[in-house]
């Protein structure tokens, strides 16, 4: 993380700065500090809660630079944890090298240590992704064991209030248990039954922490989850809409010759012509186009929709203009590119382990959580907005689904082996 945060391209401290100064209020408000009327919870729930607690051990006087080193030092031993589980994930469904192989992939490609340098919704996503796949390591080889079972429906429930995008993740669920009552039925007898009731514990503890959300924001403020959706969706209908190769960042300044970014802004403009003639809501107006949208180009909703899911996989530095970078010894256009390139080749590397993973593997349903989250979070952004950090989460599924199919790559396995002998400790045999 040090070295990360010296380099020329980070992630913004504070995001966009919504749950920094929603937690920031929730902290002063539960010491005393600040009224209620200051509370507010507009975006996802999740990442307030993450930040709260350490808030709150801050002094009620801190600036925002210092609450910022108490949100990042939580979050580092959150991260750290995260990777300690993912080990053991790898261990308990595969072996303690494929454990050992997932964490090193984390170190050669450390984007999680990138997000975990920002008050952002990515790193308590990552845990939750990670504590849910912990349990659903547990419930696999001890399904009577009660907390195996709770550690998986808190890991899915957190995930979701974290990136409520994700929740198609229990309709993928419902469909993996229904599948498996007709075709798997040694699956649906051991896990079936407890499935189906834990997918319908994460759907009502997530809905009804999302209306206690909507209920202590109130009418403090005009935002809330639903119209938030309708502009990001509504972004999302122009994004790779003409320019299916324009992969800069969805922002005046980075992007604003693009006739994408701007038919984006013209139609905000039309929309809200509409809504001024016609007195309708927001909602209602902005619901009515993205429908009619879709049906009148259907073209361009399928190749966005591929386009979108090819680029939240693959990564560029927004922050730094390429005439303008400089990482030491390498600088300008060129060496913006070759890092550009550096970074997705060791990407790509990742993919294509996860891809002989699900390509070799048997028993795909035993993976269900590994794969589903992946496939969830694909089609919610390949139908509306797309950007990387959107998929970050998923990674944890990636990287032990990827270590596990590189490892079996005979080259790779050997120097994973040979790596293993200085990290795990040799049991010496009493002859």
């Amino acid at each position: 993380m040090l070295v990360v945060l010296n380099l020329p391209f980070k992630a913004k401290p504070f995001g966009d700065i919504t749950f920094h100064q929603e937690a920031k209020n929730m902290a002063l408000y539960l010491k005393g500090a600040i009224g209620y009327d200051k509370v507010t919870i507009t975006k996802a729930p999740g990442p307030v809660f993450f930040y709260t607690p350490a808030y709150m051990v801050a002094p009620s006087t801190a600036t925002d630079n210092q609450l910022w080193v108490y949100g990042v030092v939580f979050t580092f031993l959150i991260v750290t944890i995260s990777l300690l589980l993912i080990f053991r994930i790898g261990s308990s469904f595969f072996s303690k090298e494929v454990g050992l192989l997932s964490v090193l992939l984390f170190f050669i490609f450390p984007i999680h240590c990138y997000y975990s340098l920002g008050i952002l919704a990515e790193a308590p996503a990552f845990f939750s992704l990670t504590l849910a796949l912990y349990g659903w390591s547990k419930v696999f080889h001890n399904p009577n064991k009660i907390a195996g079972w709770i550690v998986l429906t808190l890991g899915m429930w957190f995930l979701i209030l974290n990136r409520p995008n994700t929740m198609l993740l229990l309709g993928l669920g419902f469909a993996v248990v229904t599948y498996s009552f007709f075709w798997k039925k040694e699956f649906f007898a051991v896990y079936g039954k407890k499935l189906a009731l834990t997918f319908c514990a994460v759907g009502l503890l997530g809905f009804g922490i999302l209306q206690v959300a909507k209920a202590v924001t109130g009418t403090k403020s005009n935002e809330d989850q639903e119209g938030l959706f309708y502009f990001v969706a509504h972004q999302g209908r122009f994004q790779f809409r003409e320019e299916p190769t324009d992969f800069r960042f969805w922002d005046d300044e980075i992007r604003p010759d693009s006739k994408d970014y701007q038919n984006w802004g013209k139609s905000g403009k039309e929309l809200a012509g509409i809504m001024a003639q016609t007195h309708r809501s927001y909602k209602s107006v902005y619901r009515e186009f993205l429908i009619n949208d879709v049906f009148e180009h259907p073209f361009w909703f399928t190749r966005q929709f591929f386009v979108k899911c090819f680029y939240g996989h693959v990564y560029f530095i927004n922050s730094v203009k390429p005439d303008k970078f400089h990482l030491g010894p390498i600088h300008g256009v060129l060496g913006y590119w070759f890092i550009i390139l550096l970074i997705n080749a060791i990407n790509i590397l990742i993919i294509f382990g996860a891809f002989l993973f699900l390509f070799k593997e048997k028993k795909l349903i035993n993976y269900w959580l590994f794969w589903s989250v992946i496939v969830a979070l694909l089609i919610f952004h390949g139908m509306t907005y797309m950007e990387p950090r959107y998929i970050f989460p998923s990674r944890v599924a990636l990287y032990i689904m990827s270590a596990a199919g590189l490892y079996q790559i005979r080259w790779i396995q050997r120097k994973v082996n040979f790596i293993s002998k200085f990290v795990f400790p040799v049991t010496k045999q009493i002859s």
